[in-house]
Protein backbone atom coordinates (compact mmCIF):
# COMPACT_ATOMS: atom_id res chain seq x y z
CA UNK A 1 0.00 0.00 0.00
CA UNK A 2 1.32 3.42 -1.01
CA UNK A 3 1.00 6.13 1.63
CA UNK A 4 0.39 9.74 0.61
CA UNK A 5 0.92 12.28 3.37
CA UNK A 6 -0.89 15.56 3.88
CA UNK A 7 0.61 18.50 5.80
CA UNK A 8 -1.19 17.85 9.11
CA UNK A 9 0.43 14.54 10.02
CA UNK A 10 3.87 15.84 9.01
CA UNK A 11 3.48 18.89 11.22
CA UNK A 12 2.10 16.82 14.09
CA UNK A 13 5.05 14.45 13.83
CA UNK A 14 7.61 17.27 13.81
CA UNK A 15 5.98 19.44 16.49
CA UNK A 16 5.93 17.98 20.01
CA UNK A 17 3.34 20.59 21.03
CA UNK A 18 0.86 19.63 18.31
CA UNK A 19 -2.33 18.09 19.72
CA UNK A 20 -1.94 15.17 17.29
CA UNK A 21 1.77 14.56 17.98
CA UNK A 22 1.37 11.22 19.79
CA UNK A 23 -1.03 9.99 17.10
CA UNK A 24 1.38 11.01 14.31
CA UNK A 25 4.41 9.42 16.00
CA UNK A 26 2.54 6.12 16.46
CA UNK A 27 1.30 6.26 12.87
CA UNK A 28 4.73 6.95 11.39
CA UNK A 29 6.06 3.83 13.14
CA UNK A 30 3.46 1.75 11.30
CA UNK A 31 3.76 3.24 7.81
CA UNK A 32 6.10 1.63 5.33
CA UNK A 33 8.42 4.29 3.88
CA UNK A 34 8.61 6.24 1.79
CA UNK A 35 5.50 8.35 2.31
CA UNK A 36 4.75 10.34 -0.81
CA UNK A 37 4.23 14.09 -0.71
CA UNK A 38 3.76 16.88 -3.22
CA UNK A 39 5.40 20.29 -3.32
CA UNK A 40 2.30 22.15 -2.04
CA UNK A 41 2.34 19.95 1.08
CA UNK A 42 6.03 20.69 1.65
CA UNK A 43 5.41 24.40 1.09
CA UNK A 44 2.63 24.43 3.68
CA UNK A 45 4.69 22.38 6.14
CA UNK A 46 7.67 24.73 5.93
CA UNK A 47 5.42 27.76 6.32
CA UNK A 48 3.66 26.42 9.43
CA UNK A 49 6.86 25.10 11.02
CA UNK A 50 8.36 28.57 10.70
CA UNK A 51 5.14 30.21 11.96
CA UNK A 52 5.43 28.05 15.08
CA UNK A 53 9.10 29.01 15.50
CA UNK A 54 10.30 25.47 14.74
CA UNK A 55 13.28 24.30 12.73
CA UNK A 56 12.62 23.16 9.18
CA UNK A 57 15.72 20.97 8.97
CA UNK A 58 13.97 17.89 10.44
CA UNK A 59 11.57 17.99 7.49
CA UNK A 60 14.50 17.99 5.06
CA UNK A 61 16.08 15.16 7.04
CA UNK A 62 12.94 13.07 6.41
CA UNK A 63 13.46 13.70 2.69
CA UNK A 64 17.17 12.88 2.87
CA UNK A 65 16.48 9.61 4.73
CA UNK A 66 13.79 8.84 2.15
CA UNK A 67 11.16 8.45 4.85
CA UNK A 68 9.31 11.03 2.76
CA UNK A 69 9.62 11.27 -1.02
CA UNK A 70 8.54 14.11 -3.28
CA UNK A 71 6.57 12.31 -5.96
CA UNK A 72 4.26 14.54 -7.95
CA UNK A 73 4.64 16.74 -11.00
CA UNK A 74 1.82 19.27 -10.89
CA UNK A 75 2.71 20.58 -14.34
CA UNK A 76 1.60 17.23 -15.80
CA UNK A 77 -1.75 17.34 -13.98
CA UNK A 78 -2.94 20.98 -14.08
CA UNK A 79 -6.12 20.15 -15.96
CA UNK A 80 -7.23 17.62 -13.34
CA UNK A 81 -6.18 19.89 -10.45
CA UNK A 82 -8.21 22.71 -11.95
CA UNK A 83 -11.26 20.47 -12.40
CA UNK A 84 -11.09 19.30 -8.79
CA UNK A 85 -10.63 22.80 -7.39
CA UNK A 86 -13.63 23.97 -9.43
CA UNK A 87 -15.76 21.13 -8.07
CA UNK A 88 -14.78 21.52 -4.38
CA UNK A 89 -14.81 25.16 -3.26
CA UNK A 90 -12.93 24.39 0.00
CA UNK A 91 -10.14 22.50 -1.82
CA UNK A 92 -6.67 24.04 -1.84
CA UNK A 93 -3.78 23.18 -4.14
CA UNK A 94 -2.27 20.68 -1.70
CA UNK A 95 -5.56 18.79 -1.31
CA UNK A 96 -6.14 18.74 -5.08
CA UNK A 97 -2.63 17.40 -5.63
CA UNK A 98 -3.19 14.70 -3.01
CA UNK A 99 -6.46 13.64 -4.66
CA UNK A 100 -4.69 13.38 -8.03
CA UNK A 101 -1.89 11.38 -6.40
CA UNK A 102 -4.50 9.00 -5.00
CA UNK A 103 -5.84 8.60 -8.54
CA UNK A 104 -2.35 7.80 -9.84
CA UNK A 105 -1.79 5.18 -7.12
CA UNK A 106 -4.88 2.97 -7.01
CA UNK A 107 -3.65 1.13 -3.91
CA UNK A 108 -2.99 4.11 -1.72
CA UNK A 109 -4.02 5.65 1.56
CA UNK A 110 -3.89 9.30 2.55
CA UNK A 111 -2.67 10.38 5.99
CA UNK A 112 -4.49 13.54 7.03
CA UNK A 113 -6.00 15.32 9.99
CA UNK A 114 -8.63 16.78 7.68
CA UNK A 115 -11.32 14.13 8.09
CA UNK A 116 -14.19 16.39 6.94
CA UNK A 117 -12.74 17.36 3.57
CA UNK A 118 -11.27 13.96 2.70
CA UNK A 119 -14.63 12.39 3.52
CA UNK A 120 -16.17 14.62 0.85
CA UNK A 121 -13.49 14.42 -1.86
CA UNK A 122 -13.74 11.69 -4.49
CA UNK A 123 -11.00 10.29 -6.63
CA UNK A 124 -11.84 9.51 -10.24
CA UNK A 125 -15.02 11.51 -9.57
CA UNK A 126 -16.86 8.75 -7.69
CA UNK A 127 -14.45 6.66 -5.62
CA UNK A 128 -14.03 7.15 -1.90
CA UNK A 129 -10.48 8.04 -0.88
CA UNK A 130 -9.04 5.66 1.70
CA UNK A 131 -7.61 7.92 4.40
CA UNK A 132 -6.25 7.59 7.92
CA UNK A 133 -7.07 10.38 10.36
CA UNK A 134 -6.90 10.79 14.12
CA UNK A 135 -9.97 9.67 16.08
CA UNK A 136 -12.75 12.23 16.24
CA UNK A 137 -12.83 14.20 19.47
Amino acid sequence: MITICDRGPLLAYLNRNDPYHAWAVALMKQVRPPMLVCEPVLTEAVYFLREDGLAIDPLFQLLERQAVRLDFDASAHWHRIRTLMSRYRQMNLADASIVVMSELYARSQVLTIDRRDFSAYRRNDRQVIHFVAPPER
